[in-house]
């Protein structure tokens, strides 16, 4: 197989399954809503499913509802105490160590103020160098600190203004937590100020150097230790809009959710974008399962090609006119989906499918069709109805245009499309699983729309690939074809040799089931290669021919050999169509030119080479190739026969069917055993009425009139 070619098959074969999976993409099959609030609905909208519609308003007001009910939380750090308190003993412990140094007051002043983590006035630096009790007076110290750290000292009294007034909670560094309902027992820093100058009093009521010495240093070294902790508010009120359940209302499939003329709705848009996510949430998992399908599909076909039809799946048009017709239907598929008002019944399925049976294969039509019916329900959301009807409506296409003979066959197409679907309809109808009589109609015109399509495109497909379709092989079929004149004047015996070889292979294909208008015409045209050389050949030569006999026994095979390639030559310069030529070229296969290939052992007995006096091939690849290489063989055999008999003629017959099998030269043909038998049968009997006797006629006295 030419690399250039299989590269180009793959590249035709990948790009139809990505073309597909593109058209069958439910992301382009919904549209997300262009409307807006306020806008006027252009149709009627149903819920193509049941939906689960979240109220997001109201949801988020009762979230918000919930959340406003969440205490702000307060944290109580009542370990800070410890922390004071070691501090001031570090205070104390310096201010020994400067105190025990041999220096003046002065700078002993001087030194503590370096040595101390806090800003201490002079006066109290001072007491705090001369004081005779200095450890009495760190316990007081401490015992301040410990005090008022059992106090709640907010840092945000306006904060906390603002939310004590709903309660808050506060929880202390143990982790527990309490309501607190009043702001009574939680101070300020200006506040707690007042409260330690109090308590200083009380401490040291009768000497004022140790109590402005404790305010100072209990003045500075107060923190508060009342915090409104905003992260764990925040997390609270998040577990509360959380907890609240989505309100949620229920929309039936097919319920009604705006009317043609409505103004559009808040609610409406929810909806609908509810409808669209609800379809798009999953695409991709749907276009991976779609594509998985497509694939599956595409193979079997391929698999059904190269077991039946390797004449189609090696010829890249014929490929091509394929894919062509299945874009064709799934894009007028999907325009016909976007349309307002359309049913699913007048999806034309059957134009497809006919024009797969009359331009490549019946067969192929209806496995086609069965593909194409399962991504028409894709498309219109794998609804049955409209799958079953696309499936048979398709069938129906495929089989009544079998065997087109006249484009008025068309409308015998469309009639018999178009009652199926109605049938079928009538039956949902019956069922209830459609409940619109006005469906029929839909059926009713889908069918002549299909035949309509068909129609109109098929002279596209003829002669822009160059199909061989049943109507072109009519037109080939006419006698006064440029080719078969030439044929008549120039290879007179040929000509009619041909004509008897068509009534043959027509009637042998009839009974195999294969095409016999294809057999015929092709049979008409077999050997037009003849014409080049038409004398060498013993069929067209009236008394013997010198020069013939002259030459040598490889000469002359070759000249005999030469006629189908020059016959593919000839049907090339004419145009003739692809299956024609292809059963010019195969109608000998690699079949022995005998009789000069044993006058070659004769004369040489050494250094003949049996494959110089055969046929190049290929041989046949089709039924009606492999009928037309009999019908030949059996015709131009027959002629030998003087006075054939029934038994001659039958014992010819399979005489001949048995040396092709044995030959191999029927081995890449789909013909069975129980073809060849029938074969044999029908040209025995049409050669026994071809070659029958005639009683002998008296003679008569000619008579020759005068005007």
């Amino acid at each position: 197989m030419d690399r250039k070619n299989l590269f180009i098959r793959w590249l035709l074969v990948s790009g139809l399954f990505l073309i597909l999976v593109f058209i069958s993409s439910p992301l382009f099959t919904i549209p997300r809503p262009k409307l807006k609030e306020g806008d006027i609905s252009p149709k009627d909208i149903k819920a193509p499913q049941d939906l689960s519609v979240v109220h997001k308003e109201v949801t988020l007001k009762r979230q918000e509802e919930a959340a406003r009910k969440v205490l702000p939380i307060y944290d109580f750090n009542t370990r800070r105490a410890e922390e004071l308190k070691d501090r001031a003993s570090l205070i104390f412990e310096r201010t020994r160590r400067v105190r025990g140094e041999e220096l003046p007051l002065e700078e002993k002043l001087a030194r503590l103020d370096e040595e101390l983590e806090i800003r201490l006035p002079k006066e109290t630096r001072l007491t705090l160098l001369s004081y005779s009790q200095p450890d009495r007076l760190e316990e007081r110290i401490k015992q301040l600190l410990e005090a008022m750290m059992e106090e709640k000292i907010v840092d945000d009294p306006e904060l906390l203004a603002s939310q004590i007034r709903g309660g808050i909670k506060v929880r202390t560094s143990d982790g527990k937590e309490s309501l607190l309902l009043e702001r009574e027992g939680i101070y300020s820093l200006l506040e707690a100020r007042g409260l330690l100058e109090t308590r200083c009093w009380e401490a040291f009521p009768d000497n004022r150097f140790l109590r402005r010495a404790s305010y100072e240093v209990v003045d500075k070294l107060l923190i508060p230790n009342f915090r409104y902790d905003d992260k764990a508010t925040r997390e609270r009120q998040r577990e509360a809009r959380e907890s609240v359940p989505p309100v949620i209302f229920l929309i039936k499939k097919g319920q009604k959710i705006v009317e043609e003329g409505e103004p559009i709705t808040r609610e409406h848009l929810m909806i609908l974008e509810t409808l669209w996510q609800t379809t798009t949430k999953r695409t991709f998992p749907i276009i991976m399962g779609r594509a998985l399908i497509i694939l599956l599909l595409m193979v079997g076909i391929g698999f059904y090609l190269r077991r039946y039809h390797t004449w189609i799946l090696e010829n890249n048009t014929l490929l091509s006119v394929l894919g062509l017709i299945v874009i064709l239907m799934l894009l007028l598929t999907k325009a016909l989906t976007l349309i307002p008002g359309l049913s699913g019944y007048l999806i034309p399925m059957a134009f497809s499918t006919i024009l797969i049976a009359i331009t490549l294969s019946g067969r192929l039509a209806i496995l086609t069709g069965v593909a194409l019916a399962i991504m028409v329900g894709f498309l219109t959301g794998n609804l049955l109805p409209f799958t079953v009807v696309a499936l048979m409506g398709g069938a129906t296409g495929a089989y009544s245009v079998r065997w087109v003979k006249h484009r008025t066959d068309f409308l015998r197409a469309g009639a018999l499309v178009a009652l199926t679907n109605c049938l079928l309809i009538l039956a949902f109808l019956l069922m209830g699983i459609e409940g619109e009589v006005k469906s029929l109609w839909w059926g009713l015109g889908n069918g002549f729309i299909s035949c309509l399509l068909a129609f109109a495109l098929l002279p596209a497909l003829e002669h822009g690939f160059r199909v061989t379709t049943d109507i072109r092989l009519l037109e080939l079929s006419n006698l006064n074809h440029p080719i078969l004149k030439r044929l008549a004047i120039q290879a007179p015996g040929t000509y009619h040799h041909s004509i008897i070889v068509g009534n043959l292979a027509e009637a042998a294909a009839e009974v195999v089931g294969a095409n016999p208008l294809l057999a015929r015409v092709a049979s008409y045209y077999h050997d037009i290669g003849k014409i080049k050389n038409s004398d060498y050949f013993i069929e067209n030569r009236i008394g013997p021919s010198l020069d013939y006999e002259k030459l040598v026994p490889r000469l002359s095979s070759q000249i005999i050999i030469s006629h189908a390639k020059e016959g593919v030559e000839i049907a090339q310069e004419y145009r003739l169509p692809p299956r024609i030529i292809n059963i010019i070229a195969q109608h000998h296969g690699t079949s022995l030119v005998a009789r000069f290939y044993r006058e070659a052992q004769k004369a040489q007995r050494e250094g003949v080479e049996e494959e110089d006096y055969r046929y190049p091939g290929p041989r046949p690849r089709s039924r009606e190739a492999a009928i037309v290489m009999l019908a030949d063989s059996v015709e131009a055999a027959s002629r030998t026969l003087t006075k054939p008999s029934s038994e001659e003629i039958e014992t010819l017959v399979r005489e001949i069917t048995n040396e092709k099998f044995t030959d191999s030269q029927l081995a890449e043909s789909p013909l069975t055993l129980s073809d060849l038998k029938r074969i044999g049968e029908v040209f025995i009997h049409t050669l026994s009425g071809i070659t029958h006797g005639r009683i002998a006629y008296p003679p008569t006295k000619r008579r020759y009139w005068r005007y």
